[in-house]
């Protein structure tokens, strides 16, 4: 067989990528899927999950300490530049506090992402109400995150123009995500690391708005919720 063809059949279509760092989560079992090749990525600073090429939950182990920065901005580059840990077209970002249950999941959320989608904030459709019910919560103590959506607001990002759950993003990796997801990430490196407040804010600016996933990301048909109790 052409070496090309060999190459090409054996290339991954999509990759589910998470991160766990500072043990904030524990990680799930991958699950088989079926219509797409699919890599399934850890990104970590725990030197117990780091065991060479891959983990026995079928996780590809990507060791990637960052001393000097607090873990959820750590946690935060593989979730807004996926692009960089995989050559797989299309990924599926998945915080470690859910496990996969689908086997369809990947191909039936990315069936949705033009070029993104994720769920739909099950509670609020405004940044201001968010970072208002955010602010005093001990997980975002020292966190502007009033002072983050003030400046939103002053820079004329609108009341309820939407929000949206980030801990599912199913994304095609074109150049626009990719731009999208840089700012994003300096968003969270130079402001809160609530990435809820920022997100709206960065999508209306690169003219994006996530296509929405059915359910919310509580209840779906895809996913199970079992977050930590540092959750």
């Amino acid at each position: 067989m052409n070496a090309a063809i060999v190459q090409l059949e054996d290339a991954m279509h999509a990759a589910v990528i998470t991160a766990i760092y500072d043990r904030y989560d524990v990680l799930k079992p991958t699950c088989p899927q079926v219509g797409a090749r699919v890599e399934w990525i850890c990104v970590t600073d725990d030197p117990g999950l780091d065991r060479g090429d891959s983990d026995p939950l079928g996780w590809r182990i990507v060791f990637e300490p960052r001393p000097g920065l607090h873990p959820n901005r750590a946690a935060k580059h593989p979730k807004m530049r996926p692009h960089l840990y995989t050559t797989a077209p299309s990924s599926v970002w998945v915080d470690a506090s859910f496990r996969v249950l689908s086997a369809g999941f990947v191909v039936d959320v990315l069936g949705f992402a033009d070029p993104i989608a994720q769920f739909v904030h099950p509670w609020r459709e405004c940044l201001f109400t968010e970072a208002e019910v955010s602010a005093p919560l001990p997980k975002y103590a020292d966190e502007p995150c009033l002072e983050q959506a003030a400046r939103y607001r002053a820079e004329g990002h609108p009341p309820r123009w939407g929000l949206w759950a980030t801990g599912v993003i199913a994304r095609r990796h074109d150049d626009l995500v990719a731009v999208w997801g840089q700012t994003w990430l300096n968003e969270n490196l130079n402001h809160s690391f609530q990435d809820q407040i920022s997100h709206p804010h960065v999508c209306r600016t690169h003219g994006l708005r996530p296509a929405a996933l059915p359910g919310n990301h509580l209840t779906n048909p895809w996913l199970r919720y079992e977050g930590s109790a540092r959750h």
